[in-house]
């Protein structure tokens, strides 16, 4: 099928312009940054091509990212609403983020899935996996057709510019990837075009919609009140209230409840996540019908919420946020309102940048049509210059590709979220007696709340709070410790932390509520089984091991081997490059022939033979996975030749079960025939040069490379795809039994 029968199929009618010239873009491998007003199916123009060109002329891969877990969940949903429409249901599609961490090692075909799940991933430093699993969805981000939605609402100084380190990457290894927003200003896309990235522009007149559209813009010279929106409240009416802090929206919403309004709804980022997702389809559900409904939000319908009002009444905000506010205003086409007010305090935004956005409003808005012109002329005249310094920032990129290096390099989350966003979150809920959440900690449900907040909340409340620590150790052990929090400081970001009711409440209907009293949160009834566990193991042979590994190379390969790219990382034809990774995956437990780690699982000698897997552990085992790598290391050496493209592969076989193992202990590798019989498969079926003498028999305790230089772009690359596939294959083939 073409991209304008998928549009015909799923739309009913032809693709617009820019949907058009986005697909012919990627279909032809090459990169495109799209401005699109809202509403005008920017989704759809980068997935659709993807399902065309997957694995022949795009990667077999596409990793969707976005800015909120919410907006995730949003356009998952959508993508999976059109495989079923186009009768693709075989491409699978996840979502990936913190609260909803239902693909962690990226193994479907579309993950949608946060910015900073991406940045993590590509890191070897995953938010929703421990670190010692780090190198496998790292495989895939390196690997993938990266696409970054909605990258207006990135962290200006963070997030946006980890983001362009990112494209970089990519560009320089000749991967396509999709930058997309409706409020870049002109010298975000002057960068790209630069760099001869496509950019494509739409217009109001692309999207019938945005042609009928007539929005009438009105500043008011006084704070948003409740009093304000109730005369707005009736007659059929659709309105949207934005506040620019939850407080806010939960005193207004609170107060029209009171007042007995009906049809409100409520909206923030402080829900559960499965009452946000009841309260937002009731609200839905609402919007679409023919009565009035009322919804109360925050910057969370700035992207992604697809309802249309008759009337907004919104707090001043920055330029690309009213854009994207307005956007939810006769969104259908028809006529609207749009009231902006002044707003009690500047945060959470710049106070110049708000003084600077309510003098344009006042000046060049107020009382006429707002169209896409306007609007883009609303977000240069503002943001323009700023953008221009963001894009132009070299010596910012390093630092963060620095940053992101060292984060890299000793599996540090915190530094890897310190380069997505400024607003530091923690994880909360409500517990009174913790010692009882032992067993069922990681069923909690959780909130994201801005640490500052948290800090003023306890301050202000004397709220009693602890931290937690759960999930298993590097021996997998379950690990559940508390520690009071005693002082403001000590609330850190990116913590778990639960509150004593006593100072806090949670509705399901209104979110969080600090200096209240509430009850505790009850873990979720879901019981599913733990991806992120390795299987269970059993006894098995050295060689049997080996080849099923080698079976499930060859089931897996399709799937997760992008070999012509790897082909052109390593300078050699894509059937010898198929070999030697073959051969990684073969030799990967070539350690266990260690004498000392056979007589642990029961085999004392060379008269019998070797096992992968054992029941019966007699002893301490020896790490044999850097044992695996130390030894291969002159075998490789004579295959590949130069350090930069050996060593990778070496690190990867390192690291399949811990990243970042180092240590080498003593070894004397035995069962020389075994490791023949292995050979003489590999070569036939590979036509590989393999010689037993290449293989380091024995060696004095020493120590590997910890991990690869995350900014030599071939060589960490290698590494990522190398690892990912020896860890799938490993895991892959407990199933073949």
């Amino acid at each position: 099928m073409s991209v304008e029968g998928l549009f015909r199929v799923c739309f009913g009618g032809p693709p617009y312009r820019h949907q058009r010239e986005v697909a012919e873009v990627l279909l032809e491998g090459g990169s495109v940054v799209v401005r699109a007003p809202c509403g005008s199916g920017k989704t759809e123009a980068a997935v659709f091509p993807y399902l065309l060109g997957m694995g022949s002329t795009l990667p077999r891969r596409l990793i969707y990212s976005l800015p909120t877990r919410a907006l995730v969940e949003d356009i998952a949903k959508r993508i999976n609403e059109k495989l079923l429409k186009l009768d693709l249901e075989h491409i699978e599609v996840s979502c990936q983020h913190g609260a909803n961490s239902e693909d962690p090692f990226f193994k479907k075909d579309i993950i949608v899935t946060t910015i900073d799940q991406t940045i993590g991933a590509y890191c070897s430093t995953p938010l929703s996996l421990p670190i010692r699993y780090g190198n496998i969805p790292a495989g895939a981000a390196v690997s993938s057709l990266l696409c970054f939605d909605e990258v207006h609402t990135y962290d200006h100084d963070l997030g946006l510019k980890t983001m362009l380190v990112l494209v970089e990457r990519a560009r320089k290894l000749g991967l396509p990837f999709v930058v997309m927003s409706a409020t870049l200003p002109d010298s975000f896309l002057e960068w790209f075009a630069e760099r001869d990235v496509e950019v494509v522009e739409a217009t109001d007149k692309d999207v019938p919609s945005r042609k009928k559209r007539r929005v009438e813009l009105y500043w008011v010279e006084k704070q948003l009140n409740p009093e304000e929106v109730s005369e707005f409240l009736g007659s059929r009416r659709k309105v949207i209230v934005v506040c620019n802090t939850v407080a806010r929206a939960q005193q207004i919403y609170s107060w029209l409840k009171k007042e007995g309004k009906e049809g409100l709804y409520l909206l923030h980022s402080r829900f559960v996540p499965d009452d946000r997702k009841k309260r937002e389809k009731e609200m839905l559900k609402a919007f679409k019908s023919e009565g009035s409904a009322c919804l109360v939000t925050t910057q969370v319908c700035e992207v992604g919420l697809d309802i249309s009002c008759d009337v907004m009444l919104t707090e001043v905000a920055p330029p690309d946020a009213l854009v994207q506010r307005m956007g939810r205003c006769a969104r259908e086409g028809d006529k609207g309102k749009v009231f902006v007010y002044e707003a009690e305090i500047s945060a959470p935004y710049s106070e110049e940048l708000v003084r600077q956005s309510k003098k344009y409003l006042k000046r060049e808005l107020d009382g006429g049509i707002i169209r896409w012109k306007e609007e883009i002329e609303f977000v240069n005249h503002l943001l323009d210059d700023r953008f221009k310094c963001i894009v132009r920032d070299e010596a910012a990129r390093r630092r963060i590709l620095n940053n992101l290096g060292s984060a890299s390099f000793k599996g540090d989350r915190k530094s890897i979220e310190e380069n997505v966003r400024r607003i530091l979150s923690v994880n909360v809920t409500i517990y009174d007696e913790i010692d009882r959440l032992s067993d069922v900690i990681w069923k909690m449900p959780w909130i994201k709340v801005d640490v500052r907040v948290l800090r003023r909340a306890m301050e202000k409340y004397g709220l009693n709070i602890s931290e937690v620590v759960y999930g298993r150790d590097e021996n997998k052990r379950p690990l559940f410790k508390v520690y009071p929090i005693r002082s403001l400081s000590e609330l850190i970001p990116y913590g778990y932390y639960v509150i004593h009711p006593e100072g806090v409440r949670y509705d399901p209907f209104i979110g969080l509520v600090f200096g209240e009293e509430g009850w505790n949160l009850e873990p979720t009834s879901k019981d599913r089984p733990d991806p992120r566990e390795p299987p269970e193991y059993h006894r098995e042979l050295w060689l049997d091991h080996s080849l099923k590994c080698l079976k499930a190379f060859d089931e897996i390969k399709e799937q997760e081997l992008p070999l012509r790219f790897i082909s052109r990382l390593i300078g050699q034809e894509p059937e010898f490059c198929e070999g030697v990774l073959a051969l990684a995956v073969a030799l990967h437990d070539l350690g266990k022939l260690n004498k000392d780690w056979q007589r642990a699982v029961g085999v004392k000698n060379e008269a019998e033979r070797p096992l992968a897997h054992s029941l019966s552990i007699r002893g301490k085992r020896p790490n044999h996975a850097t044992i695996s790598g130390h030894a291969s290391t002159p075998l490789f050496e004579s295959l590949l030749g130069r350090r930069r493209l050996y060593k990778p592969i070496i690190i990867a076989i390192n690291h399949h079960h811990y990243t970042r193992s180092e240590k080498v202990s003593r070894y004397e590798i035995g069962w020389r025939a075994t490791i023949s019989e292995l050979f003489d498969e590999m070569m036939l079926r590979y036509n590989l040069d393999l010689d037993l003498d290449r293989i380091k028999w024995s060696s004095a305790p020493t120590r590997n490379e910890r991990f690869p230089v995350w900014e030599r772009i071939n060589s960490y690359t290698i590494y990522a795809v190398v690892s990912r596939l020896i860890r799938l294959c490993d895991r892959y083939s407990f199933e073949m039994q």
